[in-house]
């Protein structure tokens, strides 16, 4: 660490600033790169955002879902107006910052909005985890939803502080020995103690955890989906064999006695064969035939079968009040299918289909959120812990090298214009009211 007044001893401020100057050019030029990529993350995060915001706080029906996408597109707006701009600001004082105030509440606000989008996706993953898995535990309500949401955020702030603390004025070498720069990173009094390594691999920690409760909740429901698209191909399966056996009883009351041709039932329950009449006569299979079939797995207890099918077909229904995203639950249609299916279920099988087709895009769609905000965040987490371990190599970049060194550095930015994107590409109602939206203001 240099000492000021021995550093400036034979060196004006003018020739220190001009000095600066020109290093600071230098790097404004390797940060081109960067500058772009927040260029254009603040065109397509603040319209992005601000749509996501009003469409889902307006046009949709308040779901656990839905509050949890506005707390994210907030957190991504405030990004985008309040981050990116301070990120440039910050890129072109590399060399001759002097506000370490407000270095520390830029950096402690950039960890509360990190953390708390980080939270969030962490939250939705166990939420749609315990719907899909077990549906039939207590969820939690639109109150409770706003609880943990609050929640998350009051943990971030908590985070955020200890990192807002170490940072500050830091010094920066030059070739002169006679002048040293500053910029906005760990704080010199900080710098050769252990605080900045424990709060990277404080982080580090958070972010191993928060990935293995992420990919074990979207496993398991991958797993449920999986199960449920065999369960519906069966429900199909026999839907089909329904309508044929109503065909087939329908052509055997409107032929005559003299006419009838034998209907034989085969094995695998799927096609119906016509024997000829010379052949042995036997006795037609009819819907009731099927119906028997069919429904030889069924509880034997026939008073608690019609108030669970009384039960099960209230709940497909797709009228039913306060009916959100995670309330098309898979293990409820599991349930219909492999407990309560009989031929008189087949006018629900499109029901179901669509509820299943519904509920995959929504988990796609979340999956997709996460994926892009923890790989974005993957070469951010690296590139401070090379920071911890070798400042040194850090602080001898130039050129290409340093361009690629801050790119990389703020990839954690991404999902804060990608979500939007997101949402208008695999969320279909989204797409549909936004334009409708347009069009009317066109």
């Amino acid at each position: 660490m240099y000492n000021e007044t021995n550093v400036y001893k034979n060196i004006t401020s003018h020739e220190k600033r001009e000095y600066l100057s020109v290093l600071q050019q230098e790097s404004t030029i390797a940060f081109i790169p960067t500058f772009v990529y927040i260029g254009l993350l603040a065109m397509v995060g603040i319209p992005g955002n601000s749509l996501v915001i009003i469409v889902y706080l307006t046009k949709m029906t308040m779901k656990p879902l839905s509050i949890f996408i506005i707390n994210m597109a907030v957190i991504d707006l405030i990004t985008c107006l309040v981050i990116l701009p301070g990120i440039l600001y910050f890129l072109l004082h590399m060399w001759d910052f002097n506000d370490p105030p407000t270095c520390q509440f830029f950096f402690a606000l950039i960890t509360l909005l990190v953390m708390s989008s980080a939270l969030m996706l962490v939250s939705i993953a166990i939420i749609r985890y315990m719907k899909m898995c077990h549906p039939f535990k207590k969820q939690v309500t639109l109150r409770q939803t706003k609880f943990i949401c609050s929640i998350n955020v009051f943990l971030a702030t908590v985070v955020s502080i200890p990192n807002g603390i170490l940072q500050g004025k830091h010094s920066r070498q030059t070739q002169n020995p006679n002048i040293v720069g500053y910029s906005c990173k760990v704080d010199d009094s900080y710098v050769g103690t252990i605080w900045p390594t424990l709060n990277s691999g404080f982080f580090f920690l958070l972010f191993l955890v928060a990935s293995f409760i992420v990919t074990f909740c979207y496993v398991r429901i991958g797993c449920v989906i999986r199960r449920h698209g065999k369960n519906v191909n069966q429900m199909n399966y026999l839907s089909a064999t329904t309508k044929i056996s109503k065909n087939a009883e329908k052509q055997h009351k409107d032929l005559k006695v003299t006419d009838l041709r034998i209907i034989t039932h085969k094995q695998n329950c799927s096609t119906f064969g016509i024997e000829n009449e010379s052949e042995s006569v036997v006795e037609p299979v009819t819907f009731s035939d099927i119906i028997d079939i069919n429904t030889e797995t069924m509880s034997s207890n026939s008073t608690n079968t019609n108030v669970e099918n009384y039960n099960v077909e209230k709940s497909i229904s797709t009228d039913s009040p306060g009916r959100d995203d995670f309330s098309d639950n898979i293990a409820l249609d599991d349930f219909i299918i492999k407990q309560r299916f009989t031929p008189s279920y087949s006018k629900h099988v499109p029901v179901i289909n669509k509820h299943r087709k519904q509920l995959n895009r929504t988990h796609l769609m979340m999956l997709t959120v996460t994926l892009v905000f923890f790989l974005g965040f993957l070469p951010f987490l690296g590139l401070n812990v090379l920071l911890a371990v070798s400042p040194e190599t850090v602080a001898s970049l130039k050129g290409w090298s340093l361009a690629m060194y801050q790119l990389f550095l703020e990839s954690y930015l991404v999902n804060c214009a990608a979500n939007p994107i997101i949402y208008s590409l695999m969320d279909q109602k989204f797409k549909d009211i936004s334009i409708k939206m347009f069009k009317i203001k066109l």
